[in-house]
């Protein structure tokens, strides 16, 4: 049975126009105390997102894979905190597993209140230097990059970050 050209014709040419909206500024990187590195990642709709709709709050962007049970397990302490701070501090999860994992299900159905996004290309992990899953990555909300984190953090350690960003909002820190 012949796969039809043009169907995959089609889905090459979005890749690739995507793939080019979305990269034009590949090389950014983050660095701790400049601008945060753009998004390069897709929502569940499949919109592109800004890093601009949440500024006024504190960012705590989340890098997540399907086979992380780390990750898996933070989520609902991420959602809890997310909840509680919600004036503050956004949570943004982002996806890094390829376009053919789904990741609404995995292993269980992610029912959280913040959004997940797709990072299906890896621009964004590229920009924000990511090797493991789970990362995360503190951004102020002024759009400065404030703090990174490697692995999981038990809940009194992210209970800490959370109240800390708060205070530091609340305080006048970290913005403009």
């Amino acid at each position: 049975m012949k796969t039809r050209p043009s169907h995959r014709l089609s889905a090459a040419a979005l890749s690739l126009v995507l793939t080019l909206a979305l990269g034009a500024c590949k090389d950014e990187v983050a660095v701790i105390g400049q601008a945060a590195p753009a998004l390069a990642a897709l929502d569940a709709q499949g919109a592109p997102v800004r890093l601009e709709q949440w500024r006024g709050k504190v960012v705590y962007l989340n890098f997540w894979s399907t086979g992380c049970g780390y990750c898996l397990a933070e989520m609902p302490r991420l959602d809890a905190l997310r909840q509680r701070y919600k004036d503050q501090v956004e949570v943004v999860a982002v996806n890094i597993d390829p376009d053919d994992m789904p990741i609404g299900e995995a292993p269980r159905p992610l029912q959280v209140s913040f959004p997940v996004l797709r990072d299906s290309m890896g621009i964004t992990r590229d920009r924000y230097r990511v090797e493991g899953t789970p990362a995360s990555f503190m951004i102020g909300a002024d759009g400065v990059l404030r703090q990174s984190y490697k692995g999981a953090r038990s809940a009194e350690r992210l209970e800490m970050v959370f109240r800390e960003a708060a205070q530091t909002l609340a305080d006048g820190k970290g913005s403009r």
